[in-house]
């Protein structure tokens, strides 16, 4: 292997907590799978906890920056709510791994996942402050933005987790039903999933 094989063990990690689990993951099974000795594979991560660390941090980046970019485009409060989702879900259910599990071990041991705690807590607050707009606008009925914000990413995961046991659904197909009844059940009386659904449409031909 010529160069910097950190993007193939994170790779063939992936895989592997995929098939076998984190637990079921050993640092010689992940050497074989990568290609390279063991004692090459711990120049790079010391432990199996450090390939979780990276890997979550990797999964951390999608979701941060779909929120940023919906945030700052054009659009309703609920259309981008909308889209995040959507995206959220599908960026989900095209990991070979159990983002479920990733967070139990990552909630183990807080002060070494430290960077993944701190960038959870930025996409929540992101989304609690799209949340809280749609509430000032009229958009979306009065709830607690925070525990709203943590719902939608609680069922984005969740939605993850049973996909990828054998539903035989097209990805983007759940993840725009998800979408829609996540904003379903968040708009304010009077409001039509019909519209947002439309602005979304216009908003996607644009891109």
């Amino acid at each position: 292997m010529v160069g910097d094989p950190t993007d193939e063990i994170l790779a063939a990690a992936g895989r592997l907590f995929g098939e076998l689990g984190v637990a079921g993951t050993t640092m010689s099974r992940l050497a074989s799978e990568s290609g390279l000795g063991q004692s090459s594979l711990y120049y790079y991560f010391r432990s199996r906890d450090e390939v979780v660390a990276a890997l979550v941090a990797r999964a951390n980046v999608v979701p941060l920056a779909l929120a940023e970019r919906v945030g700052s485009e054009s659009g309703s409060v609920a259309s981008k709510l909308f889209r995040f989702v959507r995206g959220d879900v599908e960026a989900l259910c095209s990991l070979p791994f159990d983002i479920n599990e990733i967070h139990r071990v990552a909630a183990r041991d807080r002060e070494q996942f430290a960077t993944y705690w701190r960038e959870r807590s930025r996409l929540e607050r992101k989304l609690s402050t799209l949340v809280r707009e749609g509430i000032e606008s009229g958009e979306l009925r009065i709830v607690e933005p925070r525990l709203a914000a943590l719902t939608i990413l609680a069922s984005d995961e969740g939605t993850q987790n049973w996909h990828r046991y054998g539903v035989r659904v097209r990805v983007r197909e759940t993840a725009e039903h998800v979408a829609g009844a996540t904003v379903a059940g968040l708009l304010a009386p009077g409001r039509a999933l019909e519209d947002v659904l439309a602005e979304v449409e216009e908003l996607d031909t644009r891109t």
